[in-house]
């Protein structure tokens, strides 16, 4: 008895130790409340119906760099390290034409893209390079790409998420971005399969 009680707890933390290996940050189902909310810098963010995951995705419709922000109220522990974790997350881009191939996502444990932060620059994802099409586009990245380092951001206590991205320089014409179901894994295949 004591054995098969043992087997089946055995089988029991397995699973649910592989069902956690995607840990998500956020489905995108709320706007939040202030401080801890959606933020689009100069420009009110919405739920939107049109989503990939659940009911909502979160979306703005301004010029400026910083399409979407996101303080957490809670620090999120992402489960992974910089060496082996990945972020993924859908991404709504209406006109990439518009956009000059620079931006980042900056992630932090210090609720500030300047402290305890990691960066990575979207300096690739020019529109003629065909890696942002216009519509939804899923973004997986390494963390260890994540090149921009300030301070000591703790992966275990993250309450930040920010996404820029900035126009050509002379193009002011504001545009929709949306943004759903951000997680993290050090399973690539698991991220890719939750992206259905």
């Amino acid at each position: 008895m004591k054995k098969v009680f043992t087997t089946a707890l055995f089988v029991s933390a397995f699973a649910y130790a592989n069902a956690q290996t995607v840990q998500v940050l956020d489905r995108c189902e709320s706007l939040g409340s202030n401080p801890a909310h959606w933020y689009c810098d100069g420009a009110s963010t919405k739920l939107n119906a049109d989503h990939k995951e659940g009911t909502y995705s979160v979306s703005s419709n301004h010029y400026k760099p910083e399409r979407l922000r996101k303080i957490y109220e809670q620090p999120f522990n992402t489960g992974v390290t910089r060496d082996n974790g990945h972020i993924a997350f859908w991404l709504f881009v209406e006109k990439p034409e518009l956009l000059n191939g620079i931006g980042q996502i900056v992630i932090s444990s210090l609720a500030a893209a300047s402290k305890d932060a990691l960066s990575y620059n979207f300096s690739d994802l020019k529109p003629e390079s065909g890696k942002l099409n216009a519509g939804w586009n899923h973004v997986i990245v390494p963390l260890k790409s994540f090149k921009g380092v300030v301070g000591t951001p703790d992966l275990a206590a993250v309450n930040y998420f920010r996404v820029l991205f900035y126009n050509k320089q002379d193009e002011v014409t504001p545009q929709e971005f949306k943004i759903d179901n951000i997680r993290f894994s050090s399973d690539q295949t698991k991220l890719e399969a939750t992206s259905k």
